[in-house]
This record gives structure tokens, C-alpha cells and sequence, in this order.
């Protein structure tokens, strides 16, 4: 499956980044002229406006082959939304898109860092190591950030791992009883085209967490909270024609993509 190039820097995109939606409205006429309009689920279209700039050769050979690759507007890719959480149901752990340990016990409804309610309390009931895991679809060469902000009354510490089926990179951090962002990024030299992020917790740990996100890029941004739709849009195609790629000076090149999804339901 074709994804956009990431670039250099580890991002799939520069800033500004234009996102919009289009909702479609079903109109039923009747015989007396009252109208009833009713929204069409199956017609929501998600675009994207990508500008890039100052792209090196290599960056811009990238992109052609990508463009190639999928022929323009004729073939789908799957697209990393760069504005958004690529995880589903971020606050719903207990949520069939996770895997968790069978010795793990939650708690939702806890207080958390932006003084609401959402934050979840997770005990290890287990005499071994437990984790809660979401499998990402896109390439495992590209440079992911996993972040989540935790805390633990108790003397704990949590292990934040991304793997692939054939690498594995893992990240201790101990926890006191104040909220902490934590983050751990990084890509891997194969290719495989799944990613897994796990939160692993010791055995008998309990911590609490809250605004679990994984995005296409070095560093986290703000926390973006998720349903059952994520940042993954697989079928997304190119709005381009043809791929206009300009000169701007020696070894630096602009252009522009026009990204779109059609979400079903």
C-alpha cells in the first residue's frame, strides 16, 4: 500500500495545513411542498490542502514516486492525518480497538490534568508484566511519537514500546503522584507496514493515564481526543491531476497536494 513520503524533518506535512469536511443533506420533497432534509451518513468527504516548501532533491524525487506510485488520482493510498490522533477510542480502554492484558483491571471516570473527568486508573492485578496495546496501519520506517500524560500514588514506573513485527524499542519512566507528559518516538530500518504502541505496567503497578496519542512525527502536539474514527483514512486519493513542482532556488522546490477521504457511517 502507497503512503505520502515523510519528509526530512519527520513530519508528512508543513504548516498551514488546510482540513475541511463536506456533509452532505438528503432532501425528501413531498407531494404538499414540505421538504424534509435528513443527514446522508455515507457522503462525508475529508480534504486536505498540503503546501510544501523548501524541499530538498531527495524529498522532491520522494513525492514524484509517490505520485507515481499511485497514478495520480486514479490509485487510493492509505493517509496519516498530520492534524490528528492516529489511535481509536483515546479515553475508552476498554474499547474493542485495544488489546489489553487479562490481568489488567480499569477505572474510568478519574480526574485528569485538564480538570475534567476522563482520565483512566489501571491496576495490574498480575504477578507479571501487563500492557494495553493499538496496532497503527503505516509504515514502521516512519518516525511515529507516542505520548500520554500519567501519574501513580504509588512507587510505580510505566514502559512506553513501539514494535513492528521484526523491532522493538522501549522506554521506562517512573512515576510520582503530579501529571507528566511522557513521550517516546523514533522509526525503525525495515519494512513493515504495522506499528504497535504499547503501555506496559509492572506487575502489581496501578497508575492512572489520560490523552493517549500516537502521531506521524518527531514530537507531540496538543492532545487530540478520538472516538471510533482516528487519523488513519485508508482509501484516501489525490485530488492532482498532475504534480506541479517548482524551482524556488538550488536544491529547494515547492509544490502543493490535495488529499481527500470519503467517510462511510
Amino acid at each position: 500500500m502507497p503512503y505520502l513520503p515523510q519528509l526530512a524533518t519527520g513530519a508528512l506535512a508543513q504548516y498551514p495545513i488546510r482540513k475541511s469536511r463536506e456533509i452532505r443533506s438528503a432532501v425528501n420533497r413531498l407531494e404538499d411542498g414540505s421538504e424534509r432534509k435528513l443527514l446522508d451518513p455515507y457522503n462525508h468527504i475529508v480534504s486536505w490542502q498540503l503546501a510544501y516548501s523548501g524541499l530538498s532533491a531527495e524529498e522532491r524525487v520522494k513525492l514524484e514516486e509517490f505520485f507515481e506510485a499511485v497514478e495520480g488520482r486514479l490509485g487510493t493510498f492509505t493517509f496519516l492525518d498530520p492534524t490528528d490522533n492516529l489511535l481509536l477510542w483515546s479515553e475508552r480502554l476498554t474499547n474493542a480497538a485495544w488489546v489489553n492484558g487479562p490481568m489488567l483491571v480499569f477505572s474510568e471516570g478519574v480526574a485528569d490534568p485538564s480538570g475534567t473527568n476522563r482520565a483512566t486508573r489501571i491496576t495490574n492485578s498480575g504477578g507479571t508484566t501487563q500492557a494495553v496495546e493499538q496496532a497503527v496501519e503505516g509504515p514502521a520506517s516512519y518516525v511515529y511519537c507516542l505520548s500520554l500524560y500519567a501519574r501513580s500514588t504509588m512507587a510505580a514506573s510505566v514502559s512506553l514500546v513501539r514494535s513492528s513485527p521484526n523491532a522493538t524499542d522501549i522506554a521506562n519512566y517512573g512515576l510520582t503522584s503530579a501529571w507528566r507528559r511522557l513521550t517516546h518516538s523514533g522509526g525503525f530500518e525495515n519494512s513493515d507496514e504495522i506499528v504497535q504502541f504499547r503501555i506496559q505496567l509492572e506487575a502489581g503497578a496501578t497508575i492512572d493515564v489520560f490523552g493517549i496519542q500516537v502521531e506521524c512525527q518527531p514530537a507531540a502536539s496538543e492532545y487530540k481526543q478520538t472516538t471510533s474514527r482516528s487519523g488513519v483514512y485508508p482509501g484516501a486519493r489525490l485530488e492532482n491531476d498532475m504534480l506541479r513542482i517548482v524551482a524556488e532556488d538550488v536544491g529547494s522546490h515547492s509544490c502543493e497536494l490535495l488529499v481527500t477521504a470519503t467517510l462511510a457511517g
